[in-house]
């Protein structure tokens, strides 16, 4: 027996799949558009936030300021301060982080010197209350990474000194 064209099994079948290639079509045709909206330039600040590999150091930003700003109720020109000092150490790290020359055990320790330089200045703003709020602030901080960096070494001790399964009979 001979199929003919229009017949309907056949004819349905590659409707379906003319009208399936055409919505493939579409949607990929239109997904770079869609990209290129969502992507388009990101702020400079969050560009200056991300180190290689795309992770994010730290509160930066803009976020760190306003935190302080918050809780520590910063005056307008204590604010500024503070802006010029992030934008500052941002700029540093940012220099580092591109230097290809330094070491990598070297650039550790020079990130962690231009950070305390930059928290020694930002303390230099504050007033006296403020610098106490900032100290219980800066040390609920180092308690929380101790904290974090013990809880990752001990689940890291966990996977190397686990017993190894038992063998199946």
């Amino acid at each position: 027996m001979k199929m003919n064209l229009f017949d309907k099994p056949l004819f349905d079948r590659q409707m379906m799949r003319a009208a399936v290639l055409a919505l493939c079509t579409a949607t990929l045709s239109t997904a770079p558009m869609m990209m290129a909206q969502d992507n388009a330039a990101p702020a400079p600040a969050q560009q200056d936030n991300m180190a290689p590999g795309g992770h994010g150091r730290g509160m930066r930003g803009g976020r760190q300021v306003e935190m302080l700003t918050k809780r520590l109720n910063l005056t307008p020109d204590q604010v500024t301060q503070v802006k010029a000092i992030d934008a500052d150490q941002m700029s540093q790290m940012k220099a580092l982080r591109d230097d290809t020359t330094t070491p990598k055990a070297d650039k550790r320790s020079k990130m962690m010197e231009i950070h305390q330089a930059s928290q020694d200045k930002i303390r230099n703003v504050l007033t006296d209350e403020q610098k106490t709020k900032y100290d219980a602030m800066q040390a609920k901080m180092k308690e929380r990474r101790q904290n974090r960096q013990s809880r990752q070494s001990r689940q890291a001790g966990d996977e190397t000194t686990s017993p190894a399964p038992a063998p199946q009979q």
